[in-house]
C-alpha cells in the first residue's frame, strides 16, 4: 500500500513493521512527518488535504478512509 511505504519511509523502517491500525504517533510521527506525508499525498493523489484533518485520522486506516472521501 502506497500510504504504508511513505510511513515507513519517512520512520525508515520497513512496510512490513507498520500495521495500518496502530495510531500514527506510536511510531514517531510528529508533525514535521506528517506535513511531509500530507504533502506527498497531495502530489500523489492531486487533492487538496487539510493537515489538521488528517492528523485527527491517527492510524493509516482511518487517514486513508478520509483520502477516500477527497477523491470520491
Amino acid at each position: 500500500m502506497w500510504l504504508i511505504d511513505q510511513v515507513a519511509f519517512y520512520l525508515d523502517k520497513p512496510a512490513e513493521g507498520i500495521d495500518p491500525r496502530v495510531e500514527l504517533a506510536r511510531y514517531g510521527v510528529d508533525s514535521v512527518y506528517a506535513i511531509s506525508i500530507v504533502s506527498d499525498i497531495e502530489d500523489h493523489l492531486q487533492v487538496e488535504v487539510d493537515v489538521a484533518e488528517a492528523r485527527r485520522r491517527g492510524t493509516v486506516d482511518t487517514l486513508t478512509d478520509y483520502l477516500l472521501e477527497l477523491v470520491a
